[in-house]
C-alpha cells in the first residue's frame, strides 16, 4: 500500500543543512532491532522498496554522487574506481557548494566518492575511529556555519564483517561452512547492531545540542546489503544482485513533516534529483537519471522500473574489470542475466520474496517483457554486454 507523501515545499528548505549518512553494509531486515533507527524511520519519509543500482560500495556511491547510472559515470567496475568521468559529470555536492553550502565528507578513502564539490575532505583509519566521537565533533564544528552539507560513512559493520567474515572464509571457496550456517551468520551480524544504534543516537544528540536538529534534514540509507549465506557463492556482497543486496532503504526526515512509508519501488539514483529539490536547486541543464522522489505524491500509483548490475571480485563469475550480472525489476517481478555462463532466472518476488523459485521460460510473456526491458536499459546506459553486440 503506498502512503500519500505530504511535502511542505513551502518551507525554506534551501536554508536547511543536509546531513546524508551511509550505513555501509546495513541490512534493511535489521532496522527494527536499532532502537535510534528505528525511531528515525517512524519519524521519517522511509523508502523501503529502494534498490541499489550496484551491490557494493564504489559503484553504489558514484551513482548516487553522479545521479548516473556506472556505465554513464565511468565507475562500471571494482577495477574502475578511478574512472570517474569528472571532467564530463556533475556531482550533487558541486551545486551545493555552488549554491553556497559548505561541503564536506569524513570517508573510510578517498576514492569511495567523487571529491569534487567539497569545501573539506576527511578520510578515517578504520581500524582505530571512533565514529561516535569523530563525527559528533564533526557536527559541533560544522554547526557555526549559515548552512551545510555533510555525507558520513559509518563503516563499523563492514569492518567487523571483514575481520569475521573475508578473513575467515576463503572468499573462492562455495564448499565451507559459511553456507550451512546462516543462523551463525545472522546471529554475528546481530551482535554488530548496538554500536550502530549507539551511533546513530549520538548523532541526532550532538544536532539537538548544537541547536540546529530542527534545520536540518537527515538522510540515511545504506549503499548495499550484506549476505547471510542465503545463496552459494556470496558470503558478502556484490556478486549477485538478490534482493538481500539490492532491496536497501532511505529514511529523509525533515522538521516539522509528516512520517510516512513509502512502498513503491524506486532507485539510491532519485537521492541526486531528491536533494536538489530540498535544496531548492534547478535542475534544468543538469544530467542525471534519477527521478525526484518528492513528486510520488502526485503520482500514488507509480511504482518505478529498476535496473541493477555487478561485477563481483569472487564468487562463481568473478569480473573486476567490468560488470557481468544484470537485473531488471518490474511491477513485483525480477529478472537475472547471469552474462559470463549466459544464464536467466526470473522470480515472482510477491509470491516468493526470498528467490527460491527460479520460473525461467523463455515462453512466458512476463519474460518477454522484461527481456525487452533489460536489453532498453543496457542499450540507453552503453553498458558492454552480449545481449546488445
Amino acid at each position: 500500500v503506498f502512503l500519500m507523501i505530504f511535502f511542505n515545499l513551502t518551507m525554506p528548505y534551501e536554508n536547511y543543512n543536509i546531513i546524508l549518512i551511509n550505513i555501509d553494509g546495513f541490512r534493511k531486515d535489521k532496522i527494527d532491532f536499532c532502537p535510534s533507527l528505528k525511531s528515525i524511520k517512524e519519524n521519517s519519509h522511509y523508502f523501503s522498496e529502494m534498490n541499489t543500482v550496484a551491490p557494493y560500495t564504489f559503484a553504489s556511491l558514484h551513482a548516487i554522487f553522479s545521479g548516473m547510472y556506472p556505465s554513464m559515470n565511468g565507475v562500471n567496475g571494482y577495477y574502475n574506481i578511478f574512472k570517474f568521468k569528472k571532467d564530463e559529470v556533475t556531482t550533487f555536492p558541486e551545486l551545493l557548494q555552488n549554491n553556497d553550502y559548505y561541503t564536506c565528507y569524513d570517508i573510510i578513502d578517498d576514492s569511495v566518492i567523487p571529491a569534487q564539490g567539497f569545501s573539506e575532505k576527511n578520510v578515517f583509519d578504520e581500524k582505530i575511529v571512533d565514529f561516535k566521537s569523530r563525527h559528533s565533533n564533526l557536527i559541533k564544528k560544522l554547526s557555526t556555519k549559515k548552512k551545510f552539507f555533510l555525507f558520513l560513512h559509518y563503516t563499523e559493520i563492514h569492518k567487523h564483517l571483514v575481520d569475521d567474515v573475508i578473513q575467515k572464509y576463503k572468499q573462492e571457496s562455495n564448499d565451507d561452512s559459511f553456507f550451512t550456517n546462516q543462523s551463525e551468520n545472522n546471529e554475528r551480524f546481530n551482535s554488530y547492531l548496538p554500536l550502530c544504534d549507539e551511533y546513530i543516537k549520538s548523532i541526532v544528540k550532538t544536532l539537538k545540542e548544537e541547536n540546529i536538529y530542527e534545520k536540518t534534514i537527515l538522510i540515511l540509507f545504506t549503499d548495499h546489503g550484506t549476505s547471510l549465506g542465503e545463496k552459494k557463492g556470496e558470503k558478502f556482497y556484490g556478486v549477485y544482485v538478490y534482493d538481500y543486496t539490492i532491496n536497501v532503504f532511505c529514511m529523509i526526515q525533515i522538521p516539522n513533516n509528516n512520517n510516512l512509508e513509502i512502498n513503491n519501488q524506486c532507485s539510491t539514483l532519485d537521492i541526486f534529483p531528491t536533494i536538489l529539490d530540498l535544496a531548492n536547486i534547478s535542475k534544468n541543464d543538469i544530467n542525471f537519471q534519477g527521478k525526484s522522489l518528492l513528486p510520488l505524491q502526485e503520482n500514488n500509483n507509480e511504482s518505478r522500473d529498476v535496473f541493477v548490475e555487478t561485477g563481483g571480485l569472487y564468487g562463481p563469475w568473478p569480473s573486476p574489470e567490468k560488470h557481468n550480472v544484470f537485473c531488471v525489476k518490474s511491477n513485483g517481478k525480477k529478472l537475472i542475466f547471469n552474462e559470463t555462463p549466459e544464464t536467466w532466472e526470473f522470480y515472482d518476488l510477491i509470491k516468493d520474496p526470498n528467490e527460491q523459485n527460479n520460473l525461467y521460460d523463455v515462453t512466458l510473456q512476463d519474460v518477454k517483457t522484461l527481456k525487452k526491458l533489460l536489453i532498453k536499459f543496457l542499450k540507453n546506459n552503453n553498458v558492454d554486454s552480449v545481449l546488445i553486440n
